[in-house]
This record gives C-alpha cells, sequence and structure tokens, in this order.
C-alpha cells in the first residue's frame, strides 16, 4: 500500500478519442478518486476515503490544538503588553508566536500538502503547538514580572467567540470583501 504522497494525484489523466492528457481541473482530488487517487492506491474507494478521513481528523484535531495554544498566547501577550512590558521582554515569546503561526498557517492553508505528504504536516502542527506552548511558558514570566502571574486566558469554543473577544467585526469584513470582489 502506497502512503498519500502521489504525485499526480490532482491531475487525472483525461481520453479524449485517442489523445491522453492530464486533466487541470482544479478541485479535490476526491471528487474524480477513479481517475486519481485509485490509479495507484490499491485499495477499494470506501477503505481510501476512510484512510483520507482519519487522517483528516487527526490534522483537525492537531490544527484546533495548535489554534487555541496560539490564541491564548496571543491573548496572554496582549495582557504582558497592557500591564507595560517591554520589547525586549516580550522578544522570545513573540518569536515562538510567530514561528508557531508560521507553522499553523503552513499546515492549515497548504490542502495540497496534507494530500501529499500527511505525516510532515502532522508533524509542523505538532511543532505549531510546541511553539505556543513554549510562547505560553514565556508569557508566563512576563506576567508574573508585572503582577499577574495568575491571569488566565479567556475561554473559547469556537473561532466566532475569539473573534468576539477581541472585538473583530466580522460583519463589517465580510461586506468590505464583498464590495471588493464587486
Amino acid at each position: 500500500m502506497r502512503t498519500l504522497a502521489c504525485a499526480d494525484c490532482h491531475m487525472p489523466y483525461v481520453r479524449e478519442g485517442g489523445v491522453k492528457y492530464s486533466s487541470h481541473k482544479v478541485g479535490s482530488p476526491l471528487e474524480d478518486i477513479q481517475n486519481t487517487c485509485l490509479t495507484c492506491h490499491r485499495e477499494s474507494e470506501e477503505e481510501f476515503k476512510q484512510i483520507v478521513k482519519r487522517k483528516l481528523e487527526r490534522k483537525n484535531e492537531l490544527a484546533r490544538a495548535a489554534a487555541a495554544a496560539l490564541a491564548k498566547a496571543h491573548f496572554e501577550a496582549a495582557k504582558a503588553w497592557e500591564l507595560g512590558a517591554t520589547a525586549e521582554e516580550m522578544a522570545p515569546a513573540l518569536l515562538d508566536i510567530r514561528h508557531g503561526q508560521w507553522r499553523w498557517d503552513f499546515g492549515v492553508a497548504s490542502h495540497g500538502g496534507f494530500f501529499h505528504a500527511p505525516e510532515e504536516t502532522l508533524r509542523i502542527l505538532a511543532t505549531a503547538i510546541h511553539k505556543g506552548q513554549s510562547a505560553r511558558i514565556k508569557l508566563r514570566t512576563v506576567l508574573a514580572r508585572h503582577g499577574a502571574a495568575d491571569y488566565e486566558a479567556p475561554g473559547f469554543s469556537s473561532k466566532e467567540e475569539a473573534q468576539a473577544l477581541i472585538g473583530l467585526p466580522m460583519d463589517k469584513l465580510v461586506a468590505e470583501k464583498m464590495q471588493f470582489l464587486v
């Protein structure tokens, strides 16, 4: 059995008459699984979809954990700034936040990366969690120096709740985007 690291799974071959060429239709390879994934993978369609489903569940679980760690680090950093932390004090934690955010962005936005190298995407998301937690440990020290050792980042269970906590005007932003797209 091959892993999900196929070179041509997203561009299936198409035959028209006697001509065979690569289709450049952009979309999920699972939309045409017989002509994409299953040209190399030997599982049945249902077995293969279950493999992909399990891997996506693991990716989503790690992505949520990384997002939570990074969001809490952002809240804790904001509190440290509010209490008068200096750029020098904050630099190590901010570097971890930045590096964790890059990894989270890559793991979440790179759909093709996940299909072609799921284990690497999972590894990158795990390092995003590590960077977020490392930032939080460093921020604990900064917060303690500024008299807020017991500060807890606000809790949230969804992206929408986190957006509301920071006062993100989603309706306004969506309206601006729609205006831009017109």
